[in-house]
Formats: C-alpha cells, sequence, structure tokens
C-alpha cells in the first residue's frame, strides 16, 4: 500500500498529517520489517510512529513504549488527536493495580506505557494478541533497561518492531547490541542533507563563539594544577599514575575511583586512603572544570561546598596549604564573567530582532543554571525560568508536574527562555524555539544532535550558539561530539550493510531450497501440507 493510498484511510484524521517525502519512503520501507529508524529531533518520528500504528493496527494490538511518563503522555495525545482508532489506553504502573492493568490489557488495542509498567506485567499480557510493539529512544535496548526483556519476548512471538532514535551513539559494540536485541532486519536513516528530507529542513545558523580565558582566570588554573599534581604525587604511593595533571582527566580518576571500591570490598587498611586522595583529586578537577568553562560564580558556589565538605577528601583539600591561596583568589576575584556576558548580548540582539522569540539556554549544572537566571532576568523583555529534572540527594529539583506546567508556561509565551539541564534534551515535547544557545559542548554525539534539534522545527527557521572558553575542556567537549557524529553515521551505515548482506544471503538460501524442490518435483505446498 502507497503512501497517498494509506493517508486516505479512515483511521488517520483528515488533513492532520502534511505528506513529506522522506516519512513516506521511510514508511514504505518499514511496514513490514523490524526496523530501526533514526532521524533527527524536529523531523517528526512521531508522525512515522503513527502511521505504523494505524496501518498495523488492522491485524492486532500495539503496545507504543517510551522511557518516561510525560513522554508517554505526549505520545498518548498525539494518537488521539492524529488517529480515529478507538481503545487506546495510558498506564503507568504507580497510578494503575495490576488487577486493572490486567483488564486494560484485554480490552485495549492500543497500550501506551513506560518500559518498566510492561516488563513488570510481562506475565500478564497474551503477546499473540500483538502485531506491532514501538520502542521510543531505542538507544536504550541495551544492558538491564525493561526495553531487553520486552524485546526479546517481541522477536519469540514475531511481532513487528519500530525503533526510533534522534541518535542512536558511536559505540560500535553497543549499536550492535540495540540491532541485536531488537532483531532488526532494516535500518532508515536520515540527516539533515539527505535530497528527501532538504526541502523539509528550516533554514538553522550554527555559530561557535570562542570566548578567550580571562587572565586572573589562567592564573589561578596553573595554582590548581599545583594541587592536583600534589595529590597525584600522594596517589603514587598506592597506585602507579602519570604525576601530570594534563595527562590525567577526570574521567580516568572516576574509573579508578570505582575500582579501587570493589578492591576495598576485600582490603582494609591503605585502601581507603588511596580512595579519599582520588575522591579529593576528583573535587579539585571540578573545581578546575567550574571556573575555566561556567564561570567564577560556579567556582565560588563549588568552593563553598568544599568548605562544608565533612568527608576525609573534604578534610585533605582543606589541609593543602595552596587550597588556600587558591580559595581565597576565588572568593575575591571580581573579573567578569565573559562567557555570561556573551549570553546575554546574544540574547539582547536575538529578542531585538525577533518579537516572538523563544529560546532554549543549555548549561550542565543547576548552580551555573541558577548564575545565568538571575542575569538575564535582569534584561527587558526576557521572562526566563529554570527546567530541571527531578531532585537528586538533598539537592532542589522539579516534579513532573511542575516541569509540565513551566512547558506550558513557555508555550504560552509567559517564559520565553527556559534554562536547562539535559532534562530538555529528549522526549519531551517543548514547542519549537527561534534559538538554543550551548553554554558550553557537551562530548556526547546523541545529546549534541538533541539539542541542536530543539530549533529551526515546523517550518521556521533557528540558530544555534555554542559557546567554547579557550583552554577548558569546553574545546575537548566539542570536537569530541563532533567527531562521535561522523563515526556514528559511519557504524550505522556498517551495520546497514551488515543486515543487507544476511538478507540477501538468507533470500539466496530460500531461492536454492525452493529450486531444489521444484527439480525434486515437490511445491512448497506439498511440504505446508
Amino acid at each position: 500500500m502507497e503512501f497517498d493510498e494509506f493517508i486516505e484511510m479512515e483511521n488517520i484524521v483528515p488533513n492532520k498529517i502534511i505528506k513529506r517525502d522522506y516519512q513516506i519512503n521511510i514508511f514504505n520501507s518499514i511496514k513490514n520489517k523490524n526496523s530501526l529508524v533514526v532521524l533527527p529531533t524536529g523531523l517528526g518520528k512521531t508522525i512515522i510512529a503513527i502511521m505504523m500504528v494505524a496501518y498495523k493496527s488492522r491485524s492486532g494490538k500495539i503496545i507504543f513504549l517510551a522511557p518516561t511518563k510525560p513522554l508517554c503522555e505526549q505520545h498518548y495525545n498525539s494518537l488521539k488527536e492524529l488517529t480515529t482508532l478507538e481503545g487506546i489506553f495510558l498506564i503507568t504502573g504507580e497510578k494503575t493495580k495490576k488487577d486493572k492493568r490486567k483488564d486494560i490489557y484485554k480490552k485495549a488495542n492500543i497500550i501506551v506505557a513506560t518500559p518498566q509498567t510492561i516488563e513488570n506485567d510481562i506475565d500478564i499480557i497474551d503477546f499473540e494478541n500483538y502485531s506491532l510493539v514501538i520502542f521510543d529512544e531505542a538507544h536504550r535496548t541495551v544492558g538491564n533497561y525493561a526495553y531487553v526483556s520486552i524485546a526479546r519476548k517481541c522477536v519469540g512471538y514475531g511481532i513487528c518492531i519500530l525503533g526510533l532514535t534522534a541518535s542512536p551513539g558511536s559505540d560500535y559494540s553497543r549499536l550492535k547490541e540495540v540491532i541485536e536485541n531488537l532483531g532488526i532486519e532494516n535500518i532508515e536513516v536520515r540527516t539533515e542533507d539527505d535530497r528527501d528530507v532538504k526541502p523539509y529542513i528550516p533554514e538553522r545558523k550554527i555559530r561557535w563563539k570562542i570566548i578567550d580565558m580571562p587572565v586572573e582566570i589562567k592564573s589561578i588554573v596553573v595554582k590548581i594544577d599545583e594541587i592536583i599534581k600534589d595529590f597525584l604525587i600522594e596517589l603514587n604511593k598506592y597506585y602507579k599514575i602519570s604525576a601530570s595533571p594534563r595527562r590525567i582527566t577526570k574521567k580516568m580518576l572516576l574509573e579508578l575511583q570505582n575500582r579501587f571500591h570493589l578492591r576495598a570490598e576485600k582490603e582494609k587498611g591503605s585502601i581507603y586512603n588511596a580512595i579519599s586522595t582520588v575522591s579529593a583529586l576528583i573535587k579539585i578537577y571540578h573545581l578546575k572544570e567550574m571556573l575555566t568553562s561556567q564561570g567564577i560564580e560556579s567556582a565560588k558556589i563549588y568552593i563553598k561546598k568544599i568548605e562544608e565538605d565533612k568527608s576525609k577528601a573534604g578534610k585533605k583539600i582543606r589541609k593543602n596549604p595552596k587550597y588556600i591561596r587558591v580559595k581565597n583568589e576565588i572568593l575575591n576575584i571580581k573579573p567578569v564573567n565573559q562567557k555570561l556576558e556573551l549570553t546575554k548580548r546574544i540574547l539582547m540582539k536575538h529578542f531585538s530582532e525577533k518579537e516572538n522569540a523563544r529560546v532554549i539556554i543549555f548549561a550542565e549544572y543547576r548552580d551555573t543554571i541558577d548564575a545565568i537566571i538571575n542575569e538575564i532576568n535582569k534584561i527587558k523583555g526576557i521572562r526566563a525560568s529554570k527546567f530541571i529534572g527531578q531532585a537528586k540527594g538533598s539537592g532542589n529539583g522539579m516534579s513532573q508536574d511542575e516541569q509540565k506546567k513551566i512547558i506550558k508556561l513557555f508555550k504560552d509565551g509567559f517564559y520565553n527562555v527556559l534554562v536547562s539541564t539535559s532534562i530538555g534534551e529528549e522526549g519531551i515535547d517543548i514547542p519549537a524555539t527561534s534559538m538554543v544557545l550551548f553554554y558550553e559542548p557537551v562530548p556526547s554525539a546523541i545529546r549534541h544532535i538533541q539539542r541542536r534539534g530543539r530549533t529551526a522545527r515546523g517550518g521556521l527557521p533557528g540558530e544555534v550558539y555554542i559557546l567554547i572558553m579557550r583552554g577548558s575542556r569546553d574545546e575537548a567537549y566539542y570536537w569530541s561530539s563532533k567527531r562521535k557524529e561522523k563515526k556514528m553515521l559511519l557504524q550505522i551505515k556498517k551495520l546497514k550493510d551488515m543486515i543487507e548482506k544476511v538478507a540477501l544471503k538468507r533470500e539466496e538460501r530460500n531461492e536454492k531450497i525452493e529450486e531444489k524442490r521444484r527439480i525434486s518435483g515437490q511445491s512448497t505446498l506439498d511440504t505446508w501440507i
């Protein structure tokens, strides 16, 4: 069935789905195969999923999975708005008891749920009645995540699988695991440069702003490196490692810390001194990141946290005489935060040129977000709100209800700037923005693609600004994300070629079997009988 014929079907609301060539092409490719669709944020993965729901609803029930409750609610609302299908249910484990869910599974035609809910109910769902299961954010189908056990069940029952993702990552073994777990037979990839996609992409200007590190900050960084060297020399009593701060990364220290913790379960004594030394190093590295990448305000906040830290690592840091000098310099210095000042200038220019502008600023740390909010809300015409995840430990966070309220206020124009952590990257239905600003680059290709995909949507042009502090981790993170994005596309192509070769061999094998049967005078029908 071609798409023109398909959209005339009564289970799609007329004039609700606008035809796009790449969506038609993808739909026709995936409709009868276990498929993974890789499509950048904002290009309509949900529309493709809804096409599949409408098509497959003729032959059985459907499960639509998404990793978060807000995303499930979004998909549920889209199904209700774009289709005329009945028996659509949204299920969350907390609000609906298992006995009641069992009844819903029996009468429902379409279930929208988190994977944890379906995994918990896997014993009460009759998978024989299902024709399609959709895995949104399919790159999560690895390890012990709930998607894995559900996918295994689907493959066992021969249920059609559709995986959706904006970016499956650049790690080949992880990608291969996703493909194998989902039983993928077909991969459809599109980028914004593909011929059938380009006509539908509004103009998106990406600008990288390189900021020179202030002299005062450079001077403090040299002194922080001396503290790091002291602790690396101390660490060498327990573990041989380079004493050069330039050759050691925070990631390496975190891995070493995990290794020490595993040893501590069996050993006693000096291993605990090693653990506290590594912890002290991680904190000092983090202070350096705050100072160089986030700005003096964030560094001052982190100094206060070190001062209040009652752990052995915190005490170890405070005893270091070089730290005392660094602390006093950071607390007393008053340089201009060049990154924050540039952010303010970019915002003022953008809002002066666009009357109904909407902007998302992505920042890595909540302390930085507070500093940004405090400053940009002083600008006339800017109404900014933070948008963060739920509380971690003793920290302040936002409940899902609070998150939904902020998004609604942003859609309605009460707020025109969101300053967001990574919670704003994936899934949540944030309206199209006229600009996205990365307060710092991220080393992940997935996150980089998801962030920039928050602008230039719905036919409207957009701008992307990426702020990079010269000489900080920002530079390394930026080039890392670019390298990983290129690598990701190469890895997907490699997997796609592998799958196509396997499919071709399968077809050739089947043809040979059929040829042998014809020669022997036995038809396929005879073998079935």
